[in-house]
């Protein structure tokens, strides 16, 4: 089997970072069907920012070619690895049709080729039990028999929009789900060229490493409202959360991490897996009411946050923070967006900054808070460091000192 060469399918928001992660240790065929997108990276630039992309294109441009499904020789590689959009449905589910789409094009070029061997990597997360209907899927377009002529390993990203390649360099672990052995081996020397923090590569089954996925991110979330719901406790009796969750973090059981305060969770993972996670729970007969919970918790964190800007109606409002996080322009469930939308909708004064969101105040943070009566801070951020807000109202749910 050619190691040397893999091609990535999906140049999207974790797609197109991990296409340079590895170029930077190997060659690569980023593949997508964005023809406008693949000019662009053709021509050496980004489509899209975050953090240490561009960089990384200029310095490995070399290692890395972009072509469109139509115009790739699958005879150039051995080893496809599948990074495209799983959306949600209404139920909660992920839609695997994107999945579809690439596995039947691989599938077909595979039926009229001469390889004896291939590997298909699923990076993109899917629901337990997905496993099964893809391999077949593949099988059939194919004509090609599994762990005789492909194997399939499904390897889920584990990284956050605004770090997406400083987390695929140094993740706290890889999940690694085989159809059998000889194919682990291969993803696993594959994962050890990209991984710079010697982190653990967890080798299991495929239904295994599904399930493994979607729990990750609902107790992670779990933590994330229970730290909120000692926030609110916290307000009931006066007295701050901070040293409450800091002392609980010290606990071995419990650590530090995801153990803050303040606004809801959002982005792009984290919503959508909490559902998934109550949703395969349905699937089988089980009623995640922890995480179920968790969600309502999650939800009224948004209503509470509101709850503190309603009185507010006369005054021209100043939401610092659209996105769902710092270094990313997504808004997906952004508690700032969420409370911008809402405000916006019941005629409120309401403005925002942001620097990855374009709107008046773009770099113009002194005019943003010159205009602001009430400026509501949904980013941590350190930006207010040397800022007068002594006639300004402001609403931090995080409590971190600003002017620090």
């Amino acid at each position: 089997m050619n190691v040397e060469k893999i091609a990535l399918f999906g140049l999207g928001k974790l797609g197109l970072p991990l296409s340079l992660v590895l170029a930077k240790e190997t060659n690569v065929i980023g593949i997508d069907t964005d023809e406008e997108k693949i000019k662009k990276l053709q021509s050496g630039l980004t489509p899209f920012y975050e953090p240490k992309m561009e960089e990384y294109l200029v310095s490995y441009f070399k290692n890395i070619s972009f072509e469109t499904p139509y115009n790739y020789s699958i005879s150039d590689f051995d080893i496809a690895i599948v990074l495209v959009n799983t959306p949600s449905n209404i139920s909660g589910e992920f839609s695997n049709n994107f999945i579809h789409d690439v596995l039947d094009n691989i599938s077909k070029n595979l039926k009229n080729s001469d390889k004896k061997d291939f590997l298909i990597i699923l990076s993109s997360t899917v629901m337990p039990g997905s496993h099964d209907n893809l391999i077949k899927r593949v099988e059939d377009v194919s004509g090609k028999k599994i762990n005789v002529d492909f194997g399939f390993v499904y390897a889920p990203d584990l990284v956050a929009i605004g770090t997406v390649i400083s987390d695929f360099e140094n993740p706290d672990l890889q999940i690694l789900g085989e159809s059998n052995k000889k194919y682990g081996d291969i993803a696993e020397n594959l994962y050890r060229k990209i991984i710079k923090n010697n982190s653990p590569i967890v080798r299991m089954s495929l239904i295994e490493s599904e399930i493994t996925k979607v729990s990750l991110n609902a107790y992670v979330t779990m933590k994330i409202s229970f730290a909120n719901f000692i926030g609110n406790l916290s307000e009931k009796f006066n007295c701050n959360p901070k040293n409450i969750t800091k002392a609980l973090g010290y606990d071995k059981r419990i650590s530090p991490f995801y153990l803050s305060s303040g606004l809801s969770f959002g982005g792009t993972c984290f919503p959508r897996d909490t559902w998934a996670f109550i949703k395969m729970s349905e699937n089988v007969g089980l009623d995640a009411i922890h995480i179920k919970s968790t969600q309502k918790i999650n939800e009224d964190q948004n209503l509470l946050l509101y709850d503190k800007i309603k009185q507010y109606k006369d005054k021209k409002i100043g939401i610092y923070g659209l996105s769902f996080k710092p270094d990313t322009y997504v808004t997906t469930e952004s508690p700032g967006n969420i409370l911008y939308e809402r405000l916006l909708s019941e005629k409120y004064d309401v403005i925002f900054y942001d620097k990855l969101i374009t709107s008046k105040y773009s770099n113009k943070l002194e005019l943003f808070i010159e205009h602001s009566d009430v400026i509501v801070i949904t980013h941590i951020t350190k930006d207010f460091k040397e800022k007068d807000l002594k006639n300004k109202i402001v609403i931090n749910p995080w409590l971190v000192d600003i002017k620090k």
